[in-house]
């Protein structure tokens, strides 16, 4: 009789051993053998596996715990941590892309194009979430198609729509949003509730109203509001008890304990500097006011006692601590709330003393915002600049500099951002079943703070995010910091890079508007002629408006010169932009004299091609007082006169100008007609006082 135990048992192994494999999970993405931090606890686990299905985490095993994965990344007991979160971007202004006019990107891939900037500028750093927070209103249907759309090559994007002010006889930019009154206000928000918005910000203008009845309305629509507050209209203890949370921008806490009106002045006059249209400088301002504050032992008070009252009531404020590092001096990584002109350094213009008042004050700011945290404010990052991104770290560097212990800035970067924004249930802390959006260090921060900057694998929707660099949109940070031939000279070299794609013709035209836009003519022709030789039949719109803005700032500059080249430059190959006759009569008499840019007026003033804005004229007068060239202003404001003999404006600013030149009789008989045009004229009334006129 034949044994057959042995065969017995090894069909027993088999078998046995088929069922243990089968018992095995199989996963799409191991991250294996990681530092895993809890970002709830702000604790470390070592020695862990990371398992993904599709776009969310499925398990964390032990590293000796068996699996299956159809990719497997060693993560050699690097950091692995949540993908960041900006709470405070702006997707349209902040890429490039005309504020109002969408339209021009419907073709050419010029949405995805867009939407590729965002993963250029935030997700190639980690940061795979980010919140808009004020637009125009044009664009909304397009972001918030990709806010219903998310896709592993971009981050998260959720908008906020546009910024809401109460309505005003003025000009606003193109991504606020005038509400005229309570009941206005109510509808528009149950507008953006049924678009499907989860989120809106209040500004800093709309009135108590307005912003009563909007956040109660959004209450009941499920909207969470955002709000900036910082001119006293609205304190953020006001603010809080009409039951907002979550407030915007660090520097905003200042006015909720000073009165701007009164002590901006008394500010200015400590430090020996004054108000200013320059964003620069405005920016500098709000970090002196922590200076200011922290003399005053009475603000102090008031603003730890503010910090005391945000903590108990659970509320949160988003930092934009780049943005006042840079106007100090204080960060590697150049950053304004305002990119054009492009530059590298905040243009100030202080003294040494100025400067190191700056450096002082900045110190006190750091001091306040480790005392909010310490005291419980729960600070979230929202970097409200171009390249948010790098921002981003930036900032989480200048937070452990200040004093904040790296696991509480981690935090800050991650969990506080979802948690602020209601996103935690799927993002912002490593727990299974959430979304598999990670960030693995090559170097550990925990070792060295500037490990921040260290290179990363990130992981978005559960798959490695891998996206070749821009050549079109790197090309215009060469020719603008590096001129025009080292800039030429790269992007022969970068076409040849395997790093870089290639060479779009929507990428490389928006390299030439932003450029133009920047004030740097020389790289904007060196960027146009290589569009022109790679794409010949196709055909660039420049935008008018912003072209002649732009050519304005360069004036009052006082590059003349530069200015003219552009101009130049504009009307040879953009014959179509959008034209102004004060441009061109400005132009007109830099080149020939004023009795030529008066007939030219004469000959011009019907012609359709160029706009007659009486504003825009009157902003040449003013630039040529600047300037010195008080014949030409006077030449200029004559000819508004001459186009607009209603306005009471334009005879205010002619008496000005003979008043400046010392022409009594004829500013006399100009201020008399403005304010005979208009009798609320009350800076006219009392310049004629002065004069002697009742």
């Amino acid at each position: 009789m034949k044994n057959y135990l042995p065969l017995r048992l090894l069909l027993i192994f088999i078998i046995c051993s088929a069922f243990s494999c089968s018992q095995t999970p199989s996963y799409d993405l191991a991250i294996q053998n990681v530092s895993i931090f809890d970002s709830k606890n702000k604790i470390i686990s070592h020695n862990k596996t990371v398992m993904i299905s599709g776009d969310s985490i499925a398990a964390i095993l032990a590293n000796t715990d068996p699996f299956k994965a159809k990719e497997t990344i060693d993560g050699n007991e690097r950091l692995l941590i949540p993908g960041f979160i900006d709470t405070h971007t702006h997707l349209i202004g902040n890429y490039g892309a005309d504020a109002d006019s969408p339209e021009t990107y419907l073709g050419d891939s010029g949405l995805k194009m867009l939407r590729e900037l965002s993963s250029h500028h935030y997700l190639a750093h980690g940061v795979t979430t980010i919140i808009d927070m004020g637009q125009p209103e044009t664009w909304m249907e397009h972001t918030l198609a990709w806010q219903k759309k998310p896709a592993p090559e971009y981050p998260n994007v959720f908008i906020c729509g546009g910024s809401m002010v109460t309505d005003e006889d003025r000009w606003q930019p193109a991504h606020h949003i005038e509400v005229k009154d309570p009941a206005h206000g109510r509808e528009k928000v149950r507008e953006y509730a049924k678009m499907g918005l989860k989120y809106m910000k209040l500004y800093r203008k709309l009135q108590k109203p307005d912003y009563e009845a909007m956040v109660d309305e959004a209450s009941k629509q499920g909207i969470l509001i955002n709000t900036h507050v910082d001119n006293n209209v609205v304190t953020i203890q006001e603010a809080m008890d009409y039951g907002v949370r979550n407030f915007e921008h660090f520097f905003t806490v200042t006015p909720s304990v000073l009165s701007y009106e009164v002590d901006w002045p008394l500010m200015n006059k400590k430090y020996n500097i004054r108000m200013t249209s320059s964003i620069d400088q405005f920016t500098a301002q709000m970090v002196f006011f922590f200076g200011y504050i922290k003399d005053h032992p009475e603000f102090d008070s008031e603003l730890n006692t503010l910090f005391e009252s945000m903590a108990a009531k659970g509320a949160n404020l988003s930092t934009a601590l780049n943005v006042l590092a840079s106007s100090a001096g204080k960060t590697d990584f150049f950053t304004s709330f305002e990119y054009y002109p492009i530059r590298k350094n905040p243009d100030l213009g202080y003294s040494d003393t100025q400067q190191k008042d700056l450096e002082d004050t900045y110190e006190a700011m750091m001091y306040y915002i480790k005392r909010a945290h310490n005291a419980g404010v729960k600070l979230r990052i929202g970097t409200d600049c171009r390249f948010g991104g790098r921002a981003l770290l930036s900032e989480m560097m200048l937070l452990y500099k200040a004093g904040i212990p790296m696991e509480d800035v981690l935090q800050i970067a991650t969990l506080n951002g979802y948690e602020s924004m209601r996103l935690d249930d799927h993002r912002g802390s490593i727990e299974i079943g959430k979304k598999a959006d990670l960030v693995l260090f090559d170097k550990n921060p925990f070792d060295d703070y500037k490990n921040i900057l260290s290179d990363k694998t990130i992981i978005k929707d559960g798959q490695v995010f891998n996206l070749k660099k821009s050549i079109g949109h790197e090309l215009k940070e060469v020719l603008a910091f590096e001129g025009v031939e080292k800039g030429l000279d790269w992007f022969e070299k970068a076409q040849t890079d395997e790093n870089y794609g290639p060479v779009f013709k929507n990428e490389l035209r928006n390299t030439v508007k932003e450029l133009m836009g920047g004030a740097k003519p020389d790289e904007a022709m060196a960027a146009y002629k290589l569009y022109s030789k790679l794409f010949p039949d196709a055909k660039m719109q420049i935008d008018g408006i912003a072209l002649t803005n732009m050519i304005y700032a360069i004036l009052r500059e006082g590059n003349e010169a530069k200015a003219k080249k552009l101009y130049d430059f504009a009307n040879e190959n953009f014959p179509d932009a959008k034209k102004f006759m004060g441009l061109h009569l400005f132009m007109t008499m830099m080149e020939k004299d004023i009795i030529k840019a008066e007939k030219e007026f004469e000959l011009q003033r019907n012609n359709k091609d160029y706009t007659l804005d009486e504003n825009e004229l009157n902003g040449v007068g003013y630039l040529l007082i600047q300037q010195g060239k008080l014949a030409e202003a006077i030449t200029i404001f004559k000819i508004n006169v001459n186009a607009f003999p209603k306005s009471w404006n334009v005879y205010d600013s002619l008496g000005e100008a003979y008043l400046e030149v010392g022409n009594k009789p004829l500013a006399i008989k100009n201020y008399r007609e403005s304010v005979r045009l208009n009798p609320e004229n009350t800076y006219g009334s009392e310049v004629l006082k002065k004069l002697g006129v009742q």
